[in-house]
């Protein structure tokens, strides 16, 4: 029986962004979902509006009793969950099937055209963009997305099951799995060195996913990048280039550049550069799947962004930003998208480190990137599926910033140091709960000025 042919499925790890874009989607699909997750979130909060149960404890008489039928269910994890997990025993021990999450994607995506974007940053963001932009055209689609669209405020959408767009993620090797029609790879920088052991391993791993493309499919790169393929950005002897890039009242606007084609003046609802390299992404994605230039124009100017990717959370008393960033390359990417747009007002960031390995392996690279900022506050090391590394704290990343402006924080404090500091732009950052810090400090900067 293939996978998406089960009637019950049980997920473990339902809150994780992956895993309920495809718990949703199988709910469209009239199958019976429930699960468990460790803490109740926003979005397993939505999944339980949408009629899917989910424990938050190891309490086995709230489970449904069709779901502890081993020949009726499927069980899905996240390669996040410890083995040693009373959940994840339960299951394993009692014969069912189990499979990881990047196994049903494949199930689903493999046997209809699919397009994979892949690359260590701006997943998300090219993938949000692009099914934004279809979303004018008639095509019949389905989008996981790794991230909460502001669109439809939901990591899925869902349009039919001719096309599919998926986030081909590097991490646990999970991108190995499909086999799209069309690849983009966007970035590669090091990263998961709990999974690759350094950096050409990562980079043999994304050569081997270049390789999975289905006969006759198209593989699309960033120009940074050394693949034969159909590449994009601001290099002149790219496919796709960018020019006369200029941000104006929250609008980047340029024009694209390919051959003998020259498309001017696009208007593109976010800023950075960084940005637009993702909005030229999904341009020649679109362009490649036969989308009119006016509705991909449409597409890119009511485009409303993804939460938590340079998210503007207030104006007023203070600019609030909130980013996921939890790479120095992505930091690097929001200070100097900052500093093009307000160079003169003064910049707090909070940053939350996302996995002792991560912090372990990149700490010197962390602590040149938040330096650049005027005022840099740390919170403790995020640990999601990690046990604590001895001697890798908070503390010792500070220790390494050279700039006299900084300190450690407990989250009751921050509120406190942000009203108290004459910074115009306060930014969160991190891959972690500081997402959900980040509303908390919004709610109190509106309530209590």
């Amino acid at each position: 029986m293939k996978y998406q042919d089960y009637k019950y499925y049980f997920f473990i790890g339902i809150g994780g962004i992956g895993m309920s874009s495809l718990a949703k989607y199988l709910k469209l699909k009239n199958k019976k979902i429930a699960g468990y997750d460790r803490e109740k979130t926003e979005i397993s909060k939505n999944l339980e509006k949408a009629g899917i149960d989910i424990i938050y404890n190891y309490d086995f008489d709230n489970i449904n009793q069709n779901y502890k039928n081993c020949e009726l269910t499927l069980v899905v994890y996240t390669p996040a969950i410890s083995d040693d997990d009373i959940i994840f025993k339960f299951f394993r021990n009692s014969n069912f099937v189990m499979i990881k999450r990047s196994d049903l994607l494949a199930s689903i995506v493999n046997d209809n055209f699919s397009i994979a974007i892949a690359g260590t940053h701006g997943k998300t963001t090219i993938t949000a963009i692009l099914s934004h932009i279809m979303s004018y055209s008639k095509l019949n689609y389905t989008a996981f997305i790794g991230g909460v669209s502001n669109y439809n405020n939901s990591n899925l959408i869902y349009n039919g099951d001719e096309i599919f767009i998926v986030e081909a993620d590097e991490f646990d090797k999970t991108f190995l799995k499909l086999e799209p029609d069309i690849i983009c790879i966007n970035n590669i920088d090091g990263d998961h060195y709990d999974i690759y052991k350094d950096y050409d391993d990562l980079k043999n791993s994304f050569e081997h996913f270049s390789k999975k493309l289905k006969n006759q499919g198209i593989l699309i790169s960033n120009d940074q990048l050394d693949f034969e393929s159909i590449n994009y950005g601001f290099n002149p002897k790219s496919n796709f280039i960018i020019k006369n890039l200029r941000f104006e009242f929250g609008y980047s606007i340029f024009d694209v550049c390919s051959e003998n084609l020259k498309y001017n003046e696009i208007y593109f609802n976010m800023i950075g550069k960084y940005n637009c390299v993702n909005a030229l992404a999904a341009i020649v994605i679109a362009l490649k799947i036969n989308i009119p230039i006016d509705l991909i124009r449409k597409g890119l100017n009511s485009f409303k962004g993804v939460k938590r990717r340079l998210s503007f959370e207030l104006r007023r008393p203070k600019i609030l930003i909130d980013d996921y960033a939890h790479h120095p390359k992505e930091i690097d990417s929001v200070y100097t998208c900052l500093e093009e747009i307000y160079p003169t007002l003064r910049k707090f960031v909070i940053f939350q480190p996302h996995l002792f390995s991560r912090t372990r392996d990149f700490i010197d690279d962390f602590a040149k990137s938040l330096e650049k900022f005027d005022r840099i506050v740390l919170l403790d090391i995020y640990p999601a599926r990690e046990k604590s590394i001895k001697g890798i704290t908070s503390k010792l990343l500070l220790d390494k910033i050279k700039n006299v402006n900084k300190s450690l924080a407990k989250e009751n404090e921050l509120y406190e140091l942000i009203i108290n500091d004459n910074s115009e732009i306060i930014i969160t950052m991190g891959a972690g709960s500081i997402g959900e810090i980040c509303q908390s400090l919004k709610n109190k900067l509106v309530y209590e000025n």
